[in-house]
This record gives C-alpha cells, structure tokens and sequence, in this order.
C-alpha cells in the first residue's frame, strides 16, 4: 500500500514573490487526504504557528476554481521530532479545531495535526506507535513490525541515492550552521554567511564563471532573508534557480 502512494519530496509552495514560502519534506497524495510528513531536529518557536502557515500552503493548493467546499480534501500534517516541543511529556500531540466550550463539538475541518515525540518512546500507547518512536529516536527496527521494515527499507534506498542525499545533506548542513551561528554568535550576519554558503554551493553547480558575483548575490539575498527569518525561502531558492531568480527581483538584487 505504501509503495503505491504517489509522493514528492521536499515539495514547495510559494504562494507569491514577496510571501514566506512552505517548502515540504514529504507531501503524499492518497484516498484519505493529503499527508505532509516533517522531520525536526531542533525546536524552532512558535509551533502552532508554523503548523498554521504550513496548513495554508497545503489548502491552497489542494482546490480549483469553482470547486465546492465539500470537495476540500482531508489533509495530515506529522511532525516527527527528537524533542518534546509542548514539554507535556506525550508521546504524540493531536491537534483539531474542536469547540472551546464543548469539546465534544468539532469543526470538521478535515484537518489534523500530529506531533510525534520520539523521546516519550517509552510512554506510547501501543506498540506500534512505540516502534516508531524507537525507529526515530534510535534507528532500531522492531522484528515483525511491517511498517518500521518498510520505512527502514525506503531509507536505505533513498540513502543510495547519491544526488538526492547530496542535496538533502546540503540542507542538513546548512540549517546546522545557522543553529550553530544562532546559538554562538547570536548574528544576522553569521546566519546570512552559512545561508549564503549553502545557497551559492547548491546553484553555483561546478561553474567556475560567474561564481563571485552569484556568491555576492545570494549574500545580500541570504541576508535579507535572514533579517525576515525566511529560512524556507532560502532552501527554496538553493534548489530552484528560477526561485532565487524571482527573490533576487523582488528584493531588487
């Protein structure tokens, strides 16, 4: 069933020029809705509102023009973190617009959150879900377990990949110097220099020509970026040319 499941990796929404974009670790496409599945290794802030903006950049894409508001399909947004980002203690936090003053009463919306909590493996309520706490806090595949099997085996697979774990790396590494540069130097212009970095390694492609000014024109681009704390913007602009292209007009660079 999984194999059959129509899925895009890192998938971008930019709803326009001069707006924040949503860029997808893995967004599927399947009878029961959308799923957009999101590996976190570092708590940012405000999660609720990042989990909102993301679901806006999913909802917009997902109806045509003219269409009934029945035909809005379901969609699922999965967190799986290293850390509790709530500190309830949960092994996994659902989100759904119920009613304030009856829960009882929902919203409908055909949207729901989960935020997996890998370090509350121990406390999961079944076994299932605690295999695959322990499958992202540890790598460990529980024996029998068919869906951590099937999940380790597309990890191994994708791991082959060499231009795909090229470009994930780069990204990888590139929100690793920004936490580092966060956290050690508390810089806008550290943040922009490590953004800068990866950017112009991902687009620049080899090419020896034309290498320093691009260098300079995703600097003052990562800059920019940094001051608004787009930081998906900057991933989009790494792996698309034509995004960087559209960012460097708005911004005048």
């Amino acid at each position: 069933m999984w194999a059959a499941l129509p899925i895009s990796r890192e998938q971008v929404f930019q709803p326009a020029v001069d707006a924040r974009g949503v860029r997808l670790d893995v967004y599927a496409e399947t009878g029961a809705g959308v799923v957009d599945v999101e590996m976190q290794a570092n708590p940012h802030t405000a999660p609720g509102r990042r989990l909102r903006y993301y679901q806006a950049g999913i909802d917009s894409g997902l109806m045509d023009r003219g269409a009934a508001w029945r035909d809005l399909r379901d969609s699922y947004i999965i967190f799986a973190c290293d850390f509790d980002w709530f500190g309830a203690g949960l092994p996994v936090y659902t989100f759904e617009n119920l009613c304030r003053e009856d829960p009882s009463v929902s919203a409908a919306t055909g949207a729901v959150w989960k935020i997996l909590n890998a370090r509350a493996a121990g406390c999961a309520p079944t076994e299932g879900m605690r295999n695959l706490l322990e499958y992202l806090r540890k790598g460990a595949v529980a024996p029998g377990d068919r869906l951590v099997t099937a999940m380790d085996a597309e990890v191994s697979a994708a791991n082959e990949d060499r231009e795909w774990v090229g470009s994930v790396m780069t990204v990888r590494d590139l929100m690793e110097d920004v936490r580092l540069d966060a956290q050690e130097q508390g810089l806008a212009e550290g943040r922009a220099q490590g953004m800068a970095e990866g950017m112009a390694q991902g687009m620049a492609q080899g090419r020896e020509e034309g290498r320093a000014e691009l260098a300079a024109r995703m600097a003052a681009l990562a800059a920019r970026l940094a001051e608004e704390d787009r930081a998906e913007d900057a991933f989009a602009a790494m792996a698309d040319p034509s995004a960087a292209e559209r960012l460097f007009r708005a911004y005048g660079i």
